[in-house]
């Protein structure tokens, strides 16, 4: 059985980006050389623990790691253009496009 997730290229997410959490915002820029992160990365690192680097899609998310390339965190795919998943506390985030 065929599935129906494909993988997107880093082409079609690489843009600016919104994080989440309640009611606080950090920018993110998912870059498209090197597929590295830009923006407010140290604001994202006060949620997730760590510093995120790198960043890769997946057919269902998108993983942010860390400098040595491991997953830091896999935000699942909600709808087009919003991710979802958990910081090491449990805490949710959402990874939305900006217009």
């Amino acid at each position: 059985m065929a599935s129906s997730l494909v993988l997107p290229s880093t082409a079609q997410l690489a843009g600016h980006w919104q994080l989440h959490q309640g009611d606080q915002v950090c920018a993110l820029d998912l870059q498209e050389q090197a597929n590295r992160l830009g923006g407010d990365v140290a604001c994202v690192a006060q949620w997730l623990g760590e510093k995120p680097l790198t960043w890769s899609p997946t057919p269902d998310g998108i993983w942010l790691m860390n400098a040595e390339g491991s997953g830091i965190t896999h935000l699942n795919r909600q709808a087009e253009g919003e991710y979802e998943g958990r910081t090491k506390s449990g805490a949710v985030v959402a990874l939305r496009r900006t217009p």
